[in-house]
């Protein structure tokens, strides 16, 4: 067992919430990440995904385990690394459908959670007068629409910042030897705008054209063009071809060019897809269509 879930029973588990209500569950569940059984080790990722992020919604509990998930996905002897950074991506961002062909507009947010904490301080929790089995709907219905907006936008954005704070991380995972490991280590950082200087130069070793691996060689590509860099089309794979145009429209909008276009009107005509890219599940068709249709939008890159 690692030394730092030791701490796990510092956190007031029953006092914060989760999808069910107190989240004194969630540390036995961190530490199954840990378990020589895989099959517990299975289970326990399912239930996080169902009671901290449950169907897209992170909650207070949310925050609180991130840094004990970020511990367990460092360690070197660590099983289901892939799996766990999976999690992580999913608690920073929800569904990326809801985002792409654009990116987390985490700005925006950041402007929105405005006043979020306090709120969220003064909400009963568990063991207060005022919570009950429907823990803190009645809290929440009785403040103006803003004043919702910002609660719910600062838990979503703690959760964010917490999983943020693996950055260094998921970078150093690009050279872990275990190419799915990689593929969605470079799909997160695409999601961390505001760590685009660190995270371009670790991304562009993987996106180069002499890069073995056609699938992380496109993720790399795509992340890259979410944090506002795309190169050229060096690289004549198709599925980097693919990459190369989505990233284009991203860091470059309608001033994309015409081959950029033309690469992704044969995608969203033709069918495929490839699970080794992260992105929409590996829908690469369905990614083309998006980027098409946003480029017929004459307001979508004001």
């Amino acid at each position: 067992m690692l030394a730092v879930l030791e701490r796990l029973d510092d956190v007031e588990w029953d006092r914060i919430c989760h999808a069910y209500g107190p989240a004194s569950d969630v540390p036995d569940q961190i530490r199954d990440l840990c378990a020589a059984d895989p099959d517990r080790r299975e289970k326990a990722r399912w239930q996080l995904y169902g009671n901290i992020f449950h169907q897209g919604t992170r909650y207070e509990a949310t925050a609180h385990a991130v840094p004990f998930l970020l511990e367990v996905l460092a360690s070197p002897d660590g099983a289901d690394k892939a799996e766990l950074v999976r999690l992580l991506a999913a608690i920073a961002v929800g569904y990326d459908s809801f985002w792409l062909p654009d990116g987390l507009p985490i700005a925006e947010h950041r402007r929105t959670a405005d006043g979020g904490g306090m709120l969220l301080a003064a909400a009963p929790h568990p063991g207060d007068d005022g919570w009950d089995e429907d823990g803190d709907a009645e809290y929440i219905e009785a403040l103006s629409e803003r004043d919702q907006e910002a609660l719910l936008a600062h838990v979503a954005v703690a959760a964010y910042d917490a999983v943020r704070r693996g950055v260094p991380l998921f970078r150093a995972l690009l050279g872990h030897g275990d190419p799915e490991v990689r593929g969605v280590a470079a799909y997160t950082l695409g999601w961390f705008p505001e760590d685009a200087t660190g995270s371009l130069p670790a991304l562009a070793t993987l996106a180069s054209p002499s890069y073995i691996d056609d699938a992380l060689a496109a993720t790399a590509r795509v992340s890259m063009g979410l944090l506002g860099v795309a190169g050229d089309f060096d690289d004549q794979r198709p599925l980097v071809r693919w990459a190369t145009a989505v990233a284009r429209v991203r860091a470059h909008g309608a001033g994309a060019g015409q081959e950029s276009i033309d690469e992704l009107r044969r995608w969203a005509n033709g069918a495929g897809r490839d699970e080794r890219v992260p992105y929409l599940d590996g829908d690469l068709v369905g990614y083309a269509t998006l980027v098409l249709d946003q480029l017929e939008r004459p307001d979508s890159f004001s």
